[in-house]
Order: C-alpha cells, then structure tokens, then sequence
C-alpha cells in the first residue's frame, strides 16, 4: 500500500506540473491569438473595401476597372483560404511561423487589390476623388512580392518551421531582404505609374537611382524564392518516412502544381504580355499552399503536436509510477 501510494503521489503531481505547465504559457499566448485573428480580420477588411471600390468604379460608368470578378476570384480564393488557414495555425501554435506566413500572404493579396484600384480611382480616373491616394502610389504594386516572398518562406519552412539545414541560412537571410530592397525600391521611385500618371508624393530620386539594381534583383530572388521553397518541399518529401511522408503528400503535390503556374505566369508575362493570366496563376498558386496545409491538418493533423507530446509523457509518468511501486 504504501508503495501504491507513492505512485499516486508521483501521478498527481506529475498531472498537477502537466496542467500548471500547459496552462501557465496559454495566458500569454491569449493575446497572439486574438492578434492572429485580427490580422486575419483586417485582411477581410481590406477586401470587403476593394469590392466597394470595385462597385463604385462599376456603377460610375468609367472605363473598365482593373479586373472584373471572374478575374479576381482566384485573388479572393487565395485571400480567404491564407487568411483563415493562417489565423487557425497562429492561434494554436503561436511559435510556429508558417501561420503568420500565410497571414502574411492574406494581408498582402488584399493589399493589393485594395490599394491598386484606390490610387488609380483617385488619381487617374476621378482625381482627387479619394483622400491620400498620392501618398499611395509607391505602395500600389508593392505588396505583391511581400506576398510572394511569403508563400516561398512557407515553402521553405514547411512542415517543422525550420531550415532544412544550416547550409540553407544564407539563402533564407537574401530571401527575407530582397523584398524589403524591392518595395523600398518601388516607393521611392519618381513615377512608378508612368504613363498613366506622374508623381509620387514620396519619390526619392537620388535613392531610386541607386535601388534600381539591387530592385530589379530583389524581383529576380522573390521569384526564385518560390521554385527554391518548392525544390526543398520535395527534398523533405523524399527524404520523410511514415507519418511525416502522408503530411508532407499534399504540400508536396501543391508544390509541384504551384511551381507549374508559376512559371505559366512568368510564360504570360514576358511572351503572351497577359497580365489576367499572370494574376489568375499567381494567387492560385498561392491559393493552393493553405488549402494543401488545411487538408494534412484535417486529414493527417499537422502541426498538432499536444498528441506527440502526450504519447512521450505517458511512458515516462508510467515509468516512474513503476519505480515508486518497487520502492520499499
């Protein structure tokens, strides 16, 4: 009896350290979450805001805005689905950064179809019909390789959130500042939407000249950012066994998928000069990173990690209850 004793001493206090210790880090994590899902609610916001603008461009009986809906509907697709795949994965596994990766990528695509269309409505077709559209004009194409740069990064971290390997550091540190070197570029730019207007409220042109080759490249490495992310998907995907091999099937074929539109888009863009097909393959490349990521959580539960960590406990609390029991 008294042996029986010390093992229900020993499991209580280990239930007692398990339930202290799962609930003294959620308390600070409260207000991630709440963060997680207000990022994921202003990038709803942002794109309620481009459909007014849409429909006030539409209902004034101007020229044809930027993309009607059937163009834009696999914009809103990848939005929807990085928004709220992202906010999900931020929100349980704050630690974790391809949550707030896609949220990045959310954020980013709604940006964009909000502020294009703001600025070109404020400055072009109705000027001076929307306040602070000049000091937006950098900023108009600026958000898509933030986006982009995202997407590759939540190729390149999938599924342990960290580097393959070391030897990957120096790709992952001129893939984070080659999108910071590119919107710097683009804002500071004199006329970033000539022909169509000219000015920028914020243009440095002594800054611009020097950022337009180290831009150009940014553009270059943002790009291949996305094929590199793929690359080393695959290379994961090759190299896992059992379990990890079923979660990284999906994200792996979305890889594959995503790198084949990617590169219909570059084909479009500098052969066909087709920018509906550029946008159209773009997002729904993007689209399919979250979508692939909230199939493996449904189906194979990726990233839940509570079970992983329970199934190690449970030997180890077993074990010591054993020991407490044999003890005279």
């Amino acid at each position: 009896m008294p042996g029986g004793g010390g093992a229900v001493g020993v499991l209580g206090a280990a239930r007692t350290m398990a339930v202290s210790g799962a609930a003294g880090p959620a308390r600070p994590r409260r207000w991630l979450a709440g963060l997680a899902w207000a990022l994921a609610g202003l990038a709803m916001l942002a794109l309620v805001g481009a459909g007014w603008i849409f429909l006030l461009w539409k209902s004034s009986g101007l020229p044809r805005p930027p993309g009607s809906i059937a163009d834009i509907s696999p914009v809103i697709l990848a939005i929807v689905s990085a928004a709220s795949v992202g906010a999900v994965l931020a929100s349980r596994r704050p630690r974790h950064p391809v949550g707030w990766l896609l949220l990045g990528i959310g954020l980013g695509l709604a940006v964009n179809i909000l502020v294009e269309p703001y600025v070109k409505y404020g400055l072009v077709i109705r000027p001076g019909s929307l306040p602070a559209a000049r000091y937006l004009v950098g900023f108009t194409y600026a958000s898509i390789f933030i986006w982009l740069s995202c997407a590759g990064f939540v190729l390149l971290l999938t599924p342990t959130g960290t580097l393959p390997s070391a030897r990957w550091r120096w790709w992952a540190r001129v893939a984070a500042a080659a999108p910071v070197v590119t919107v710097l570029m683009m804002v500071v730019q004199p006329d970033p939407l000539a022909p169509d207007y000219h000015g920028n409220a914020l243009a440095v042109p002594a800054l611009a000249r020097v950022l337009i080759v180290p831009g150009v490249a940014g553009v270059v490495i943002v790009f291949a950012s996305l094929l590199v992310g793929a690359g080393s998907l695959v290379m994961r995907f090759r190299r896992a066994r059992g379990v990890e091999r079923q979660q990284l099937r999906w994200l792996a074929l979305a890889a594959a998928c995503a790198s084949a539109l990617l590169l219909i888009a570059l084909f479009a863009a500098f052969v066909l000069a087709k920018d509906v097909v550029v946008e159209a393959s773009s997002a729904l490349c993007v689209a399919l990173l979250p979508l692939a990521t909230g199939a493996a959580i449904l189906r194979y539960r990726l990233y839940d990690l509570d079970r992983i960590v329970s199934r190690t406990l449970r030997p180890s609390a077993a074990g010591c209850g054993t020991r407490s029991t044999s003890t005279p």
